[in-house]
């Protein structure tokens, strides 16, 4: 018989042809790797964002702003790393001087999901969560609300203060004025609710959420700019439809920046801005909780990757 070393270049060949192999499945190993590593990172931050909202860690420290925790008027700034490498949202809050007062995260990771509002030297303040079984009664509700992607959260602060701008607030939104066919990126109409005191729910606020198209580009581009309108609590008729209060308590506006990537031929992010004004101060409805709906749309709309056309 015919050996290898007949022929030697048939043997170079499987050589080769074997070193190759070797490389690929090396490398291949070192990309899993790295992806094991990034994944058992984002788990660890998610795990440790899951327990840092307790009332021992802000002992002694004074709630800011007479309680309200951030003033009426602040501007949300999206943060985005030029090489996009950080494992949660971050939201920056500044006061209309830009002096920085602390930062919304969200904490969206396999069944961990949360977002909540730190301040500058890193101490959470509350946040929302959403509820177990997305507070459905049934399997067919549970269904009907994860595939229609429905809002439904409670929010708390983490100090044990707060007086009657603490408790729970409850965020539910009202699935009869959304069509049936919209399921991501709609307009919507969300319920908020105060518990101060167990089983006694109080409405405070309706918040409406609804968009235009900002244009880029010289109109190549669009983006959907979003706006909160909150009101004070209308009136539910029998027949099911619903009479506004008409009644303005806060007004938010989103808008755009562009931010160049790491590298230019890449182009530029689009970096979501919002500008956020109570107008009316009311019992019951601090202003922690009219920013954070603003901060939440932002979060969430995020989520779903691009809202541009």
């Amino acid at each position: 018989d015919e050996s290898v070393d007949d022929y030697p270049s048939h043997g170079r060949r499987r050589k080769g042809a074997l070193c190759a192999y070797g490389t690929y499945l090396c490398c291949y190993g070192c990309a899993c790797c790295w992806c094991v590593f990034l994944a058992l990172g984002a788990f660890t931050f998610a795990l440790l964002r899951n327990y840092d909202c307790n009332s021992a860690a802000l002992e002694g420290v004074p709630a800011p702003f007479n309680d309200e925790l951030l003033p009426k008027q602040v501007q949300l700034r999206e943060r985005i790393y030029t090489w996009q490498v950080q494992f949660t949202k971050l939201i920056d809050v500044y006061d209309m001087n830009d002096q920085h007062l602390g930062y919304f995260y969200d904490m969206n990771f396999l069944w961990f999901m949360r977002f909540g509002f730190s301040d500058k030297d890193d101490r959470i303040w509350f946040e929302a969560k959403r509820p177990w079984f997305y507070g459905a009664s049934s399997i067919g509700e549970w269904w009907g609300r994860y595939r229609n992607h429905e809002e439904h959260y409670y929010l708390n602060r983490c100090d044990a203060s707060g007086g009657s701008l603490g408790g729970t607030y409850y965020i539910d939104e009202d699935m009869s004025i959304r069509p049936w066919w919209c399921q991501m990126h709609c307009m919507k109409i969300l319920d908020l609710t105060h518990v101060l005191k167990p089983n006694l729910p109080t409405p405070v606020a309706r918040v409406h959420f609804n968009y235009t198209l900002e244009w880029y580009y010289g109109g190549f581009e669009t983006r959907k700019g979003w706006n909160m309108l909150m009101e004070e609590p209308g009136t539910k008729m029998p027949d099911g439809s619903y009479v506004s209060s008409n009644k303005m308590i806060a007004f938010a506006q989103q808008h755009f920046a562009l931010q160049q990537r790491a590298l230019s031929w890449q182009g530029n992010f689009y970096i979501s801005r919002w500008l956020v004004d109570v107008k009316v101060e009311e019992p019951g409805l601090p202003n922690w909780v009219i920013v954070f709906m603003a901060a939440l749309d932002d979060i969430d709309e995020a989520s779903h990757h691009s809202q541009g056309h």
